[in-house]
């Protein structure tokens, strides 16, 4: 990946409470054509680095937002998923855009979904990718890998011991950046690894990690609660076109995940991509962009 295809705008942008909330623009810098990117757990903005040459091929401006305690994101107690709505609004405001897309991936999906539903007609299209479900649905975990099926089941069990345990993960991972790697090539599947261990790509996930938790853990752990909590109902509140994409050889965030997704957002469509692991938004990207070519 190239100087120029890593290039991103950072805009800093402060909500009427005062907290600030920091965005970066990828691909074009028209904003003609927005989507708006709502990054991985834990993650950051800079996620949205490896969509940079295609978006900017295809002129479309992808703006990725640091959630709250995440990269630039000032946290703050209490936050919902639904608060992601005012960020996006209040970015879409400063750079004067009207209607957009919204691309949720991974553990970015329940703000992707909750912005959808509220911001409504604002909102074209919306397209979730590996993404996770509501964790307490039945079938919800049902082929996850063991570390992260055990992080859940400990929450799940008890919200003492669910602060413990992620707040241990995430002060390693701060502290030691190199076990994040060790993480992955325990865990991921097959075909991630294939495609993490790619130079331009692990270069862009280290940059990511140390955005993600720069402002320590406290992002990670409130975040880690509410995928605990029941979200469901966010998505019977989806009424935009929705597309979600999932590979059938997940083990991260399973596919069993998508379907439940798919069977709660009224007239969703439903993608499966065979052979394909978490990170294979990598490989998938241009298609998957294509649906947001009604910008």
């Amino acid at each position: 990946m190239s100087d120029a295809e890593t290039r991103h705008h950072e805009l800093l942008v402060r909500h009427p409470s005062g907290r600030a909330v920091l965005a970066s623009t990828f691909g074009a810098r028209d904003f003609k054509r927005v989507i708006f990117y709502s990054h991985g757990f834990p993650a950051s903005r800079l996620e949205a680095t490896v969509a940079h040459g295609l978006a900017l091929k295809k002129g479309l401006t992808i703006i990725a937002i640091d959630r709250p305690g995440f990269g630039g994101s000032e946290w703050y107690p209490d936050r919902q998923f639904v608060d992601w709505a005012d960020d996006v609004a209040l970015v879409a405001e400063r750079t004067g855009v009207q209607r957009f897309g919204i691309l949720g991936v991974s553990g970015g999906t329940p703000t992707a979904v909750a912005a959808a539903g509220v911001l409504g007609e604002r909102v074209a299209c919306l397209t979730i990718v590996s993404g996770v479900s509501p964790m307490a649905q039945p079938g919800a975990l049902r082929g996850m890998n063991w570390a992260n099926r055990i992080l859940i089941k400990l929450g799940q069990s008890s919200k003492t011991l669910g602060r413990l345990s992620i707040t241990a993960v995430a002060a390693i991972w701060k502290a030691m950046p190199s076990t994040v790697s060790l993480w992955f090539g325990a865990l991921l599947p097959k075909p991630d690894l294939a495609i993490v261990k790619r130079p331009e790509v692990a270069v862009v996930l280290a940059r990511n990690m140390r955005e993600a938790l720069r402002q320590g853990v406290r992002g990670a752990v409130s975040e880690y609660m509410l995928l605990l909590s029941d979200w469901s109902a966010l998505l019977s509140r989806v009424t935009v076109q929705t597309s979600i994409w999932h590979g059938d050889a997940d083990t991260y965030v399973p596919i069993g995940m998508a379907g439940i997704l798919a069977q709660a957002i009224p007239g969703s469509s439903f993608h499966t991509v065979e052979g394909g692991g978490h990170f294979m938004i990598v490989d998938r990207l241009e298609p998957i962009l294509e649906g947001f070519d009604a910008l």
